[in-house]
């Protein structure tokens, strides 16, 4: 067999571990398993604030009502996954490795967008088999200030002032389009975040269970808080 034919997509389905992206057969949707995530991010005057809801599902299943899906990389580097579990927490492992490698030997903390473009370059090395995920990275550092990464599964990267991942992301995109202005406080960063990710919870079936947010800035821990909200 040749290697291009090696390297076309089959035709069929699978679903892997809670809350995955789908390959499916194109003939017939009847046995797709329909499963999302919101994820969310912007940048503030002096800091980043990420959120995403806590509900884990697969179909019509809630898998897990406490999923994690705000992880620390580094002190001033935090990551937002959707997609399959399996493969964000290893990339999170992966990155967690290389951004702490990097910062032993150069004793200084990793730029944002230089953490990015190694996990865009892990990403696109197996555009042809990708990692099933959607991915915000966020942080702060003196030469770059508040950023926030938009990362695709095949390798993209789109630097933003705002974005959001997931099956409720469209829900989340109207509140972020008409509430977000430069110069946020971080309190009007976080009131912005909740309301996008609660607009989602309440029209999308797959995101639930609660708010998990990090306001992220260049020094010091990251300010952690859990949101409850009615479903």
């Amino acid at each position: 067999m040749r290697k291009e034919e090696f390297l076309k997509p089959m035709n069929s389905h699978f679903t892997r571990d809670n809350e995955t992206l789908t390959y499916s057969d194109q003939t017939s949707d009847s046995n797709t398993f329909k499963t999302g995530t919101t994820t969310v991010g912007l940048i503030c005057k002096d800091a980043v604030i990420l959120g995403t809801d806590k509900r884990a599902s697969m179909a019509y299943f809630v898998s897990s009502k406490t999923a994690e899906k705000l992880h620390k990389i580094q002190e001033h580097l935090y990551m937002t996954i959707a997609g399959s579990v399996a493969d964000a927490q290893y990339l999170i492992d992966v990155l967690k490795a290389e951004t702490s490698l990097y910062q032993y030997k150069k004793e200084k903390p990793i730029k944002i967008k230089s953490a990015g473009k190694l996990l865009s370059n892990i990403l696109y090395q197996n555009k042809m088999f990708p990692y099933e995920v959607g991915l915000i990275l966020g942080g702060v550092t003196e030469e770059e200030g508040p950023t926030v990464l938009d990362i695709g599964a095949y390798g993209s990267i789109l630097s933003e002032k705002f974005c959001a991942i997931g099956s409720g992301q469209n829900f989340s995109y109207g509140v972020l389009e008409a509430k977000f202005k430069d110069n946020l406080s971080i309190a009007e960063g976080k009131e912005i975040i909740i309301k996008a990710i609660s607009a989602s919870i309440i029209r999308d079936m797959a995101s639930g269970n609660g708010i998990d947010i990090a306001v992220v800035r260049k020094e010091g821990p990251a300010e952690r808080d859990f949101i409850p909200v009615k479903d």
